[in-house]
């Protein structure tokens, strides 16, 4: 086997050479609009005496007769305010119903609060003022905003004409293009075209998330209705977990879309995940150091819910944040805060076995938390060892790394189950969670390669024919935990044919398998466990199917995962300085993208020649240096046209 290596120094200069152009092959994958103020581009369907005439440029004219209803379609998913123009003689003529999901549409929206009825929102009444004879524009109104939806609804309380819909896109708004983003992910692979509709699904999804911070949910809610003109954050925009619902700081899933947002939107990504962050250093608890389960626009922050594992999610956003933005001053500003939820940890590290045990067991709404819990050890264990690697004081780096060694050694002893292949939830538990080993796998608590096979192994039996089953909540298929799950199959047991197996079984469903409940450019919050929407019906969601939220980023993994994993291109040290390639195609020839970091440009091109020979193209800036890896010992390797024997790695200096 023979690899061909040509290593490019790339420009430094950031978010100029790498703009998206139409002959890119992956441009058409990509789902966000190329205007910030889209029209509908079909008609889902009409009921009643009512038609709808198409406009030479694509517009839409509705001429509708009372108790008729007409359902428009944006062909992808969509947030903010709509405007139309209006030509009736009643001044409330019509009301409005949104919907993400097909299997919502109907005469009243789907839910943004859950009930069993599935009718929390209901319709949205359209008040209109001005002269009855000349035609109308109308815009929603602030607290209206609506975060997200695919299909919106007209229904005629009097006859009335519709012209001129359009949605003005609230999200993003750090963007004046939508379809600017600089990372991008593509493979020419016959047949892998659903891996490039789902990285975009993925970045879409992010950027759908990324939203202005006076757009949270109005709390105590509105019912019947909606609300959406709550200050959620302390700058912005800011990163939440969905665009429907919640809008919403979570630390957890930060964890998944924080990197996802700046490697596909860089420095517009960087400044929604850092005001994120600060918001949690705003509300972090001055006397114990422990940061907030959620963002200030919650019911779980006004009821002063604690959690153990979102306080050590928020720990790892800031060292992933940190390593993007390449800020020493950021991080000289902020270490005080970061050493005190450190700090917060190991203060409740047992002081025989290394490990916390679980006192707030808020989380992603998995049961039966407590105890030695895997899930958040293993993300203790993270949390110190990445933090420990940007600490200036060495006596303190060298403390955290002491604490996790300990951690990761007591880990093992009390938690794995030799007979199982897997790590037990805690110590008086026989459960194996899908986050605990899946975090575990993925953050290096596995100490042989035989251990990490076995992990990757049992995590595959929690498969149904659509994706993972999670142990910890009752008929469910979590795209978060999932997410975990992918990067784990990669980074820790390095096997890209589960990995890729996985992808294209669980995210492949949701963005081409279920066109009848899916938008089919964003990726739902979760499922049960035979794919339905009821998602949570027992944990908190009171069987609301309308409630779940179909652009949650927790979801996007794959958007790291084919990034960082299968095409293999990594930063481990400030703003890139360092990093590692590492490809893993599984069965894939030809796979390429890139992202940037505040320190540059980073690319990679991988093609699978016949006889196996692999050529191989690498762009980092200049002033880094990086390690790749290679699949085996037995090749000869040419870098730059020089030609080396017998190597693992080879190390490289821009």
């Amino acid at each position: 086997m023979k690899f061909s290596l040509l290593f490019v120094v790339a420009s430094a200069v950031i978010g100029k050479t790498n703009a998206l152009k139409k002959s890119d092959p992956w441009e058409k994958y990509v789902f966000s609009p190329s205007t910030r103020n889209p029209a509908p581009v079909d008609v889902h369907s009409v009921v009643g005496d009512a038609s709808v005439r198409t406009g030479a440029k694509g517009s839409h004219v509705l001429k509708m007769r009372a108790g008729s209803r007409v359902s428009m379609d944006f062909g992808v998913e969509v947030g903010g305010h709509v405007s139309f123009n209006v030509e009736t003689k009643s001044s409330k003529p019509l009301s409005l119903a949104f919907s993400e999901s097909p299997a919502f549409v109907r005469n009243i929206s789907d839910d943004t609060g859950s009930t069993p009825s599935m009718d929390w929102d209901q319709a949205m009444e359209v008040s209109l003022s001005g002269n009855p004879k000349k035609s109308i524009y109308y815009q929603t109104p602030p607290e209206r905003f609506r975060g997200g939806f695919r299909f919106l609804t007209f229904n005629a309380l009097e006859d009335v004409i519709v012209s001129n819909i359009s949605c003005q896109i609230g999200f993003a708004p750090n963007m004046q293009d939508l379809r600017a983003g600089s990372g991008y992910f593509y493979t020419a692979d016959d047949g892998s075209e659903l891996l490039n509709k789902i990285w975009y699904a993925g970045a879409y999804t992010t950027q759908t998330n990324i939203i202005p911070t006076n757009t949270g949910r109005w709390l105590p809610q509105v019912r019947p209705g909606w609300a959406y003109n709550n200050t959620l954050g302390v700058a912005s925009p800011a990163l939440v977990d969905g665009a429907k619902r919640d809008r919403a700081i979570w630390p957890g899933d930060l964890g998944i879309c924080g990197p996802i947002a700046m490697k596909a939107f860089g420095v517009c990504g960087r400044q929604a995940v850092a005001n994120s962050i600060e918001t949690l250093f705003y509300y972090q608890n001055v006397s114990t150091g422990q940061f907030p389960f959620a963002g200030p626009a919650t019911g779980s922050f006004r009821n002063g819910a604690k959690s153990d594992t979102y306080h050590t999610w928020s720990l790892i956003s800031m060292y992933d944040y940190a390593i993007f933005a390449n800020d020493k001053k950021w991080l000289t500003l902020h270490w005080e805060n970061i050493t005190r939820g450190v700090d917060y940890i190991v203060e409740r590290l047992d002081k025989e076995t290394g490990m916390q045990n679980q006192v707030w067991g808020n989380d992603w709404a998995r049961g039966n938390t407590g105890g030695f819990n895997s899930a958040l050890n293993a993300l203790n264990y993270h949390a110190l060892v990445s933090l420990a690697s940007l600490a200036s004081d060495k006596s303190q780096a060298k403390s955290w790394r002491a604490a996790a060694a300990k951690l990761k050694k007591h880990y093992n002893l009390l938690l794995w189950d030799n007979k199982a292949g897997l790590y037990r939830d805690n110590t008086e538990s026989n459960l194996h969670a899908q986050d605990g080993n899946s975090l575990a796998l993925l953050y290096n608590l596995a100490e042989t390669k035989s251990q990490r096979s076995a992990i990757s192994k049992g995590l595959e039996r929690n498969w149904n024919s659509i994706g993972p089953v999670t142990p910890e909540l009752n008929d469910t298929i979590s795209p978060f935990i999932s997410s975990i799950e992918l990067l784990a199959h990669l980074h820790g047991a390095e096997n890209p044919t589960r990995a890729l197996a996985l992808l294209r079984r669980l995210w492949g469903y949701m963005v081409e398998g279920s066109p009848k409940t899916m938008t089919g450019s964003t990726l739902i919050e979760g499922m049960s466990s035979n794919g339905s929407l009821y998602y949570r019906s027992e944990a908190g969601y009171k069987y609301d199917a309308s409630y779940t939220s179909h652009a949650h980023c927790w979801s996007a993994g794959p958007t790291t995962a084919l990034l960082t994993g299968v095409l293999g291109l990594r930063i481990t040290e400030l703003g890139g300085r360092k990093w590692e390639f590492k490809p893993q195609l599984g069965h894939l020839k030809s796979v390429r993208g890139g992202f940037e970091t505040a320190l540059g440009w980073f690319e990679a091109r991988v093609e699978v020649l016949r006889g196996g020979q692999y050529d191989i193209t690498l762009k980092t800036p200049v002033g880094t240096q990086g390690t790749i890896f290679f699949p085996t010992i037995k090749q000869q390797v040419t870098v730059n046209g020089k030609k080396y024997k017998g190597l693992r790695k080879v190390f490289i200096d821009s």
